[in-house]
């Protein structure tokens, strides 16, 4: 329910793009992801990177224009998939008069899509303090919100008895949901462990939800 395209528009156009793909490039790359992941975008040091790589931090530049140009590099896949991912579940909840959230399939979907992104992921949630991306999580919660708003208008439009309830409190269901969903990046889950945590949730959650939408 999440369009995540809106997140990526604040960005630095033209940034996340390395100036060359040669061999001293890619060791910048996977230096710098060892960097942030390590530390976080703010304490992240480029003079750091530059020691690893093996050239000078000037030199460092001339492959990416700054921190926040290398660490859009490195979320870039994530957020766009994450956002066709999403295009995809929005355009079908408002074609398909039988489309159903609460479809088992979708956890599966949605686990490998997390260890397909782990990385990214991790870098998102964990290590963007600092960076254009640090209320990512937030920004997820906003747009579930409106999301399940959205999926409450066409089911009662489609003659479904749905419960009012307050903004409030679709941002109280939005925000547990997307944080206990993220606790498997926190938390370093194994993809057994993720699928047993995704399912706890599902079983934890679902039904109130199912009763507020009228299911």
């Amino acid at each position: 329910m999440i369009n995540l395209y809106q997140l990526i528009l604040f960005t630095i156009r033209g940034v996340g793009l390395p100036r060359d793909k040669s061999e001293t490039n890619a060791k910048i790359i996977e230096c710098m992801k060892e960097e942030f992941l390590a530390r976080g975008y703010e304490k992240a040091s480029l003079n750091r990177v530059s020691a690893k790589v093996g050239i000078t931090t000037a030199a460092l530049y001339k492959h990416f224009k700054n921190k926040e140009d290398m660490f859009f590099f490195l979320v870039k896949d994530t957020l766009d998939d994450f956002e066709n991912l999403n295009d995809s579940n929005q355009d079908e909840m408002k074609s398909n008069v039988e489309y159903d959230s609460f479809r088992p399939e979708w956890i599966e979907t949605f686990i490998d899509f997390i260890f397909e992104h782990y990385e990214g992921l991790k870098l998102l949630i964990c290590c963007s303090e600092g960076s254009a991306y640090e209320n990512f999580e937030e920004k997820l919660i906003e747009m579930e919100a409106a999301g399940n708003k959205e999926y409450a208008s066409i089911l009662k439009d489609s003659g479904h008895s749905v419960q009012k309830i307050t903004d409030m409190q679709w941002h109280m269901l939005a925000t547990a949901y997307i944080h206990l969903i993220f606790e498997v990046v926190r938390h370093d889950m194994t993809r057994e462990e993720a699928s047993e945590h995704i399912k706890f949730i599902c079983e934890l959650l679902y039904p109130g939800w199912k009763k507020i939408f009228g299911l």
